[in-house]
């Protein structure tokens, strides 16, 4: 059993936990899934560790989760998780959703928090998320959706218009399209060989106070703000960007504060 010393550096250091764009997606996962005992699952784009190291607590010693994901760094800060927590029955390895290393039929749940929009092509990782599923396992992936930040959205294609961007809708529009639906996410799943079993939807929302704080977020920097820069060439990125940030302004100025909302869903399917 691992020893929760608050004082321990290398507790602290992997306790901060929770990203927050994360863990909506990943409380309504962990809602929605069937728990029992002896358990074998698989969480596939498992990241850092969640809900990889959470799902295996509350399957329990019986059972095992064992998580995918090509992010080497961050399968090294989710190996220090299960270290220190004393999780025995958790195991990651680094490798594509597409070449699941597991035999036919291997596991009796698969889970992906946050995966779908993310994999380079998802109706591949499906199928291997198939192959490696017993007859009767249950599949649950949760996701953000197309209208994730719609308020920012409304601004964009005027943002680029001024900075001379051409065909500036027609850009956005292109780009908030690939982002998944829940039809879309449930016909991927039938294509790979799982009958539907429901979707759960909701929404949560994100605050700032102004512009400059959305742009300047560590998650919209990493997530979000190289693929609004890139619909734009180089040399009128800062120009685009800097366009979005007064506009931004003016909508905060107007109402207050800028609410940024994200609807989520989990869909459930079996083999």
């Amino acid at each position: 059993m691992a020893d929760f010393d608050l004082a321990d550096l290398a507790f602290v250091a992997v306790y901060d936990d929770l990203p927050l764009w994360s863990a909506a997606c990943g409380q309504l996962l962990l809602e929605e899934i069937r728990l029992a005992p002896g358990l074998r699952a698989l969480d596939v784009g498992c990241g850092a560790g969640f809900p990889l190291v959470e799902l295996a607590e509350r399957i329990g010693p019986g059972g095992e989760v064992h998580g995918i994901d090509p992010w080497g760094a961050a399968l090294a800060r989710a190996r220090q998780k299960i270290a220190r927590r004393g999780v025995a029955n958790a195991f990651v390895y680094e490798g594509s959703a597409e070449e699941l290393p597991f035999a036919d039929g291997h596991f009796d749940l698969i889970v992906s928090n946050l995966g779908l929009n993310n994999f380079e092509r998802p109706a591949a990782a499906l199928r291997e998320c198939r192959r490696v599923a017993r007859t009767g396992a249950e599949i649950a992936l949760s996701t953000n959706l197309q209208g994730t930040f719609a308020e920012l959205y409304e601004e964009l294609p005027a943002a680029l218009a001024e900075a001379g961007i051409f065909a500036a809708k027609v850009r956005v529009a292109a780009h908030v399209a690939r982002r998944t639906t829940v039809p879309r996410t449930q016909e991927l799943l039938s294509a790979a060989g799982f009958g539907p079993v429901r979707a759960v939807e909701r929404s949560f929302r994100m605050r700032y106070a102004d512009g400059a704080a959305v742009l300047a977020h560590h998650f919209i920097r990493i997530g979000f703000r190289p693929a609004w820069e890139a619909l734009a060439p180089e040399e009128s990125r800062a120009a685009a960007m800097d366009a979005l940030r007064r506009r931004l302004d003016a909508r905060a100025a107007r109402l207050g504060e800028i609410v940024l909302t994200v609807p989520i869903a989990c869909v459930l399917g079996r083999a």
